[in-house]
């Protein structure tokens, strides 16, 4: 059922999802920057899964929410689209603009003339357009890495209005499990390719870019993070199985409420029981489609039967914020590593703090600069379209 404004009822349990997405990313990234876990060998690799689990859950959230709220009502025709790519960039392009803005001042603080480098008016300008996670340039540098994930929800933005109308267009649950299921599959039969053909890819890359020819290591090390995890072309397929599941939300399929518990077992199953074998494939199976199917499972628990921590005040507000939390924390846990000095027996007192400035400025962010630059953008484009 629409509301009398068009939107489908608002559900509070993927808040819930929302904010484990973005503590799993601050403490796999606080972990890294600021304590020697990483250090120990038991707990070096959960931790990466973490922060690689959180990103899935935004990019499995993402497709989860956009199919609910706009699969009733496609988006078509020239004034649709525009609507809906303003409503999606008014959130997103003030604040991160602001932050990137802060990124390149530090650059020109410490280098002085950055333009002289190669490659970095090409970085500044896929930068601003966030489109640098969309092609492969190993030696640009980059003016804000962790930036990554929001050009890769741009990629996904394109492409969702035709996506959903095939989606909605599905006759039933079974059609829409098969493309959830396929979305999946298709994930894990590229990553299989990549795994059998990675010495021609490789060959490729150093075909293309002979000036890292000399280093080896580190151009198979930027091709791998590209391909099998900052590039939108495989991380696409969770946001797949995000809608599939949204679709099957729509369609009435009520959850039982112990899926979430047995989602949540399987995801801890996955980010901490070690894998032998045939380890380059489970590389790169785990930094993209490994934690997908989990997470869809969880978002459709969640949205059918919210918890109450899912639903608690704290929750709902770091949810909110979570993407100006997420952009935050280079900003927050970089200096905090040289400010603190987290070492000795201090450091997990150093860590924790760390984190939750990284929490409160992110808040801050959400309040003073994204919220109130969405609401101006989007009161402006409503204006527009009464004239």
């Amino acid at each position: 059922m629409l509301h009398a404004h068009g939107r489908p009822p608002f559900l509070t349990g993927l808040g819930g999802v929302r904010a484990l997405a973005v503590l799993a990313v601050l403490v796999g990234h606080a972990a890294s920057w600021l304590t020697p876990l990483p250090g120990h060998p038991a707990l070096r690799e959960p931790l990466a899964r973490l922060t690689q689990c959180g990103l899935s859950g935004f990019f499995v959230l993402s497709g989860f929410v956009l199919q609910y709220n706009y699969g009733a009502r496609p988006i078509t025709g020239p004034r649709g689209l525009a609507r809906f790519a303003v409503a999606r960039l008014a959130r997103i392009y003030p604040v991160y603009l602001l932050l990137l803005a802060v990124s390149l001042a530090g650059i020109f603080i410490r280098f002085g003339r950055p333009w002289e480098v190669p490659g970095f008016c090409q970085s500044v300008l896929s930068a601003l357009t966030l489109t640098q996670s969309w092609y492969f340039v190993a030696e640009a540098p980059s003016v804000y890495p962790l930036a990554w994930a929001v050009s890769t929800e741009i990629f996904f933005y394109l492409f969702f209005p035709l996506l959903s109308r095939g989606l909605s267009a599905l006759p039933g649950r079974r059609a829409a499990w098969c493309a959830g299921l396929a979305a999946l599959g298709a994930a894990v039969g590229l990553d299989a390719c990549i795994s059998a053909h990675w010495p021609a890819l490789f060959a490729w890359a150093l075909r293309a870019h002979p000036a890292l020819a000399g280093d080896q290591a580190r151009l198979a090390g930027l091709l791998f993070e590209w391909l099998t995890y900052t590039s939108p072309y495989l991380r696409i397929f969770e946001f797949i199985a995000g809608m599939a599941a949204a679709r099957l939300f729509v369609l009435g399929l009520r959850p039982p409420a112990w899926l979430a518990v047995a989602a949540t077992a399987l995801l801890a199953v996955l980010l901490c029981v070690p894998v032998s074998g045939d380890r380059f494939f489970f590389a790169i199976l785990k930094n993209n489609a490994l934690y997908a199917p989990a997470l869809a499972a969880l978002c459709l628990s969640l949205a059918a039967n919210p918890p109450a921590w899912a639903t608690h005040r704290l929750t709902s507000r770091i949810a909110g914020a979570s993407l100006s939390i997420y952009l935050a924390q280079p900003f927050v846990l970089e200096p905090w590593k040289y400010l603190f000095a987290p070492t000795g027996p201090l450091w997990p007192m150093a860590a924790l703090a760390g984190m939750a400035a990284t929490i409160a400025a992110g808040m801050l962010l959400a309040r003073f600069v994204e919220a109130p630059a969405a609401r101006w953008i989007n009161k402006k484009r409503a204006r527009g379209e009464t004239l």
